[in-house]
């Protein structure tokens, strides 16, 4: 069972921007409008921060938060990780499911052979890719990258019955 009030990794703080508490921010989501509509993010220590503006220069993120306003505020930030709680995510459409919510998933293939369960999932410039570790449960210990492209390679997700079936051979 999971916890109400999870936290939702969004990102990871780089090294300060200038000297008027910048910092650049890796952030993994998709849309940055969303950003703004968090009341705070909370760092890995559980403390607050709110999020203030931010602007991309040369395809990085830069972002300031709130009361920080020097280079010596926001130099103990490096390399911290943002959050945010998870009853704050955009509620999704049918069908729809974050990537976070398909960690510990069974994997089974078009043939009903279990390939592993899902550990994870890393971005490429592309799609998505899940990465998928043997369990005692599937056929061997091999890891698997599978895109996560719907319609193509993946076929069904029940989040309620713990398993996803993607069109994947089981040896690749």
């Amino acid at each position: 069972m999971r916890s109400d009030d999870r936290k939702i990794l969004l990102g990871k703080l780089g090294k300060p921007h200038g000297v008027k508490g910048f910092l650049y921010f890796h952030y993994y989501g998709e849309s940055l409008k969303s950003l703004l509509s968090y009341e705070f993010l909370y760092l890995e220590d559980s403390s607050q921060i709110k999020l203030e503006r931010f602007f991309e220069k040369s395809n990085r993120l830069i972002v300031k938060f709130q009361n920080y306003n020097d280079r010596d505020s926001i130099e103990s930030f490096r390399d911290k990780e943002v959050f945010i709680p998870e009853s704050e995510l955009p509620e999704l459409e049918d069908g729809e499911v974050y990537l976070y919510q398909l960690q510990g998933l069974i994997v089974k293939n078009l043939n009903d052979t279990i390939l592993g369960e899902i550990k994870g999932s890393m971005g490429t410039k592309s799609n998505e890719v899940l990465i998928v570790h043997g369990c005692k449960e599937s056929i061997d210990d091999k890891e698997r990258l599978i895109p996560y492209i719907k319609q193509e390679f993946i076929k069904e997700i029940s989040l309620e019955e713990n398993y996803i079936i993607v069109d994947w051979p089981e040896d690749f």
